[in-house]
């Protein structure tokens, strides 16, 4: 079993924080849920072939893989019959990374526009823009769906108009694309768990095998 960590350049787009209980989506086949043995909230659920532990949100990284691993030693069917899933561990993004100034634009599958990261060609940047020290305000969202799906190109241009000034370091805002899951750039790999944590190790979103 393999466990990667880094950073990715996806951590760029602003991802909603919040901990995700059991949710329903939009997918063509139904939710399942593992409820575990003494009636609590289920574990995980799955959307189509993708498993998304709910549980792991708020634990210890540590804690998140043992739980992981014992859902898959326990239902090896849910997971194609594997025994053990690889871990990729990405670092949740803050204001002190390298790149802070990089907003991601979420693309659709082609990767030849921006869909958002709901879907509605909303694109979000997770922090203030601070043009001297006592002077940080909020910047975006910007709209990327003018009357239809805008490119990266387009949609960054937008952005650019919109933020003009460098911030207290110098930098201009720069954009990033962001291909998602399931694209020719991001294959789906459900033999992979991605988690996000934080600077001590939590698991800030459900991870999910993707």
């Amino acid at each position: 079993m393999k466990t990667t960590s880094f950073i990715a350049a996806a951590a760029s787009i602003a991802l909603p924080h919040v901990r995700a209980q059991l949710r329903k989506v939009n997918y063509p086949q139904p939710v399942r849920v593992l409820e575990e043995d003494d009636g609590k909230r289920g574990l995980m659920h799955t959307e189509e072939h993708t498993v998304v532990f709910d549980e792991c949100v708020g634990k210890h990284t540590t804690a998140c893989e043992g739980m992981i691993q014992e859902a898959v030693s326990n239902h090896p069917e849910m997971f194609e019959g594997m025994t053990a899933l690889d871990y990729e561990v990405l670092n949740v993004r803050t204001i002190g990374d390298i790149g802070y100034f990089n907003v991601g634009l979420r693309t659709n599958q082609e990767e030849t526009h921006v869909a958002g990261i709901l879907g509605d060609g909303m694109v979000f940047y997770p922090f203030d823009w601070c043009a001297s020290a006592n002077d940080c305000y909020a910047i975006g969202p910007w709209d990327c769906h003018l009357g239809s799906p805008l490119t990266v190109d387009q949609c960054c241009n937008v952005i650019k108009s919109d933020v003009t000034d460098p911030d207290v370091n110098g930098n201009m805002i720069h954009c990033v694309a962001s291909p998602p899951m399931g694209s020719a750039s991001k294959p789906i790999d459900h033999g992979r768990v991605i988690i996000h944590r934080d600077a001590n190790n939590i698991v800030q979103y459900p991870p999910r095998n993707e």
